[in-house]
């Protein structure tokens, strides 16, 4: 079946979004109507996809302006690959740093190792859509030094230890307010002493063995953590 022409539109136009920077205004609908050869209407329907994706923002009176989406890191278990490519935005690294190092006391008991036995060290920037979203400083058991070794670890982590049979299952995440220190602003494009979040995860596999310690700074202008968040029933009555 042919694409619906507003998917087809919404599709061009989200491309054409990523290369131009936010605050960047797109033509009228008019205009854009007689580029695509199509009505209004139609038109509207591929903008309002882009507000629904957060690509795009209305401000009435003046146009629709290029907006850079809020990722929400919500209660599942998904990679940084698998939380951008599920919001549409292309995910990317470039890797820093890669070494081995005597563990640093709090990731030796993140990762249940005795505290300075040699554990792999590496840094990456991470990107959506080319622009830097998140600085992560990860440690991995020594036991996977040869793995690292001969991996691409400019993609997805998590499938680098897949291919080699190890399978996260779970993870444990502790997260806080921060602010961006020099080098961390910088790699970030951000001014210094701008608000970040800080995330760390314990990944373990799953016979319950912790393979990876995640130490993350994101920019806080473009995540957000979101939790479903019950009450715990009690089993006595409160005051009556």
């Amino acid at each position: 079946m042919p694409t619906p022409k507003h998917v087809a539109i919404t599709n061009a136009l989200r491309e054409e979004c990523r290369d131009l920077p936010a605050g960047s205004r797109l033509p009228s609908e008019k205009d854009l109507a007689t580029r695509f050869e199509v009505s209004r209407m139609t038109v509207r329907q591929a903008l309002d996809a882009l507000v629904t994706d957060g690509r795009v923002e209305r401000v009435p009176g003046l146009g629709t302006f290029v907006r850079r989406p809020t990722v929400a890191m919500g209660p599942g278990l998904t990679s940084f690959t698998e939380d951008m490519r599920g919001r549409g935005l292309r995910p990317s690294s470039r890797l820093i740093a890669l070494e081995d190092m005597p563990a640093p006391a709090d990731v030796a008991d993140d990762l249940g190792v005795a505290a300075a036995s040699r554990v792999m060290r590496l840094e990456r920037l991470r990107f959506a859509d080319d622009e830097p979203m998140c600085l992560e400083e990860g440690h991995l058991p020594i036991r996977f030094e040869r793995l690292l070794a001969g991996a691409d670890l400019e993609g997805s982590l998590h499938q680098v230890l897949a291919s080699a049979g190890v399978v996260v299952t779970s993870a444990h995440r502790r997260v806080r307010a921060a602010v961006a220190l020099s080098r961390d602003a910088q790699l970030l494009g951000l001014p210094a002493g701008a608000p970040a979040l800080e995330i760390i995860d314990v990944f373990f596999d799953a016979n319950g063995r912790a393979v990876q310690r995640a130490h993350s700074r994101y920019r806080a202008d473009r995540y957000e953590v979101m939790s479903d968040l019950r009450r715990t029933p009690t089993t006595h009555l409160e005051n009556q």
